[in-house]
């Protein structure tokens, strides 16, 4: 891996645990200082690739959408206490970002492996929701393997497409 892609990958997992504690403790502004922080080392020339900024947009709609259906769905309850009756709350939404800046970059490998993609994604995503239950950002509600089937299954989708959507975006912008 370059060094560059491990750095961006290091972001992501830094941003994670910043949300994630900083939620459980009710404070959103760390993950923002934090998320800016990246934007602003992904947004070095060096870095940089044309199609992060739709990613972004299409991967925040994504996950504000997904993440406010479980709500409403009574599936998981975020304990921050910004969350507005059913919307996901800010500081899951700034992870999404954080997703989206790891598309062309740490996770670009995966473009071209939506299959493997989409097992790694069913696994890992629910096991970060249960970690974020553990360090008290949110819990599931009585219905855990239905929230656990849910997120695995939705992520099973929404990363592959995502992976497709950087792939696509990436060769239009190089035309």
């Amino acid at each position: 891996m370059q060094r560059k892609n491990l750095i961006n990958l290091l972001w992501l997992q830094g941003l994670w645990f910043v949300a994630v504690i900083g939620a459980a403790s009710g404070l959103v502004w760390p993950a923002f200082v934090m998320l800016n922080a990246f934007i602003v080392w992904q947004l070095h020339p060096a870095n940089h690739i044309q199609g992060d900024f739709p990613l972004v947009l299409v991967a925040l709609l994504i996950g504000f959408i997904l993440d406010s259906s479980w709500i409403s769905l009574g599936l998981i309850q975020f304990s921050s206490p910004n969350t507005i009756n059913n919307l996901a709350p800010l500081w899951i939404l700034l992870l999404w970002v954080g997703l989206a800046l790891t598309l062309n970059h740490s996770l670009a490998w995966l473009q071209h492996r939506l299959g493997l993609a989409a097992v790694c994604s069913a696994i890992s995503s629910p096991l970060s929701y249960l970690g974020a239950e553990r360090l008290g950002a949110l819990q599931f509600n009585d219905h855990f393997w239905s929230g656990f089937f849910c997120i695995a299954t939705s992520w099973a989708i929404v990363v592959p497409f995502l992976l497709w959507l950087a792939r696509n975006l990436r060769s239009s912008n190089a035309m």
